[in-house]
């Protein structure tokens, strides 16, 4: 009776591989079954993608997209992977490459479709961090889009442009169906009005402290050239009080104090004009410290490559 029950369940057994074979009867079922297989990899792999990029694991990113891309060479997403690398590469202050990514985009995609928008944002964007400034108003032309109105803005408004900075902010904030960006927009117009409110540096009280070996400098806050000024007029005036036996070692010391005392005199008064400046550079740069273009970046981007 033992015997017969092991028989039985040895003969089971084989019918049931026999059965497992049969679903594997044909070539088409294998394709199937492969491609299902391959799909499950494809998805795991982009899904890898976006975690890494959330993660900040920037590097890494970079290495995974390219994997998908060697290994999904014609696949539609083709244009959403170079878009990840860019950002990765942007997120790296790698600004060149991220360049030539979003330029990789824009050639895969319509000029219409929301691949191509994200991408000459942030085209532009970049632009903007590396004080490409000039070149920004002709990459964003005639347009009514806002955020390309924006970056103009602030691409004028670095470029100490006040009024030209406005009239672009003012634009966009008429757009923008965004309260919070209507409200930040109007506190960068008024940004706008009072930089061009600074008070400039008075030329008479900067001869008045001029008066003192480097404090013209001082007053204009050029740090360096205030100390070489009083360091070399101090040490100039030592050397003239200690005196000389002949005429030469008498003349040159107070020639060159008064050269260096009246060189100091007369740059500080020339460079008021570039103390004025560098007073509204730093204005516009405490205004973007918390202003700044990042908070209208908030566009829709092809960044999620897998399903989740």
């Amino acid at each position: 009776m033992r015997r017969f029950i092991q028989i039985s369940i040895l003969t089971f057994c084989f019918c049931q591989e026999l059965l497992g074979q049969t679903t594997y009867g044909t070539v088409a079922d294998l394709e199937e079954q492969w491609r299902k297989y391959t799909s499950y990899q494809k998805d795991e792999l982009t899904n890898f993608c976006d975690y890494l990029f959330d993660e900040g694991h920037f590097e890494r990113c970079i290495i995974a997209s390219f994997r998908y891309l060697f290994l999904y060479p014609e696949d539609p997403l083709t244009p959403n992977v170079y878009y990840k690398i860019a950002r990765s590469y942007e997120e790296q202050g790698n600004f060149q490459l991220a360049k030539d990514y979003f330029f990789k985009v824009q050639n895969e995609v319509q000029p219409n479709s929301s691949e191509f928008r994200a991408a000459r944002y942030r085209l532009i964007y970049l632009h903007l961090m590396e004080g490409d400034l000039d070149s920004i108003s002709t990459m964003v032309g005639t347009t009514q889009d806002p955020y390309l109105l924006t970056l103009e803005g602030f691409a004028r408004f670095n470029n100490l442009d006040f009024e030209a900075a406005k009239g672009r902010f003012d634009q966009a904030r008429r757009i923008f169906e965004s309260r919070d960006h209507r409200r930040n927009l109007t506190i960068l117009m008024r940004a706008c009005d009072n930089a061009r409110k600074l008070p400039n540096i008075d030329p008479v009280q900067t001869g008045l402290f001029g008066i003192f070996p480097g404090g013209g400098r001082v007053y204009l806050q050029e740090w360096i050239p205030a100390a070489g000024t009083f360091l070399s007029t101090t040490g100039l005036g030592i050397q003239l009080f200690a005196g000389g036996s002949t005429a030469i070692a008498k003349w040159i010391p107070r020639l060159t104090l008064m050269g260096v005392y009246g060189g100091s005199i007369w740059g500080s008064i020339k460079g008021i004009e570039h103390a004025n400046t560098q007073r509204e550079i730093r204005y516009t740069k405490r205004v973007q410290e918390r202003y700044g273009p990042t908070l209208f970046l908030d566009f829709p981007e092809p960044i999620d490559l897998g399903v989740r």
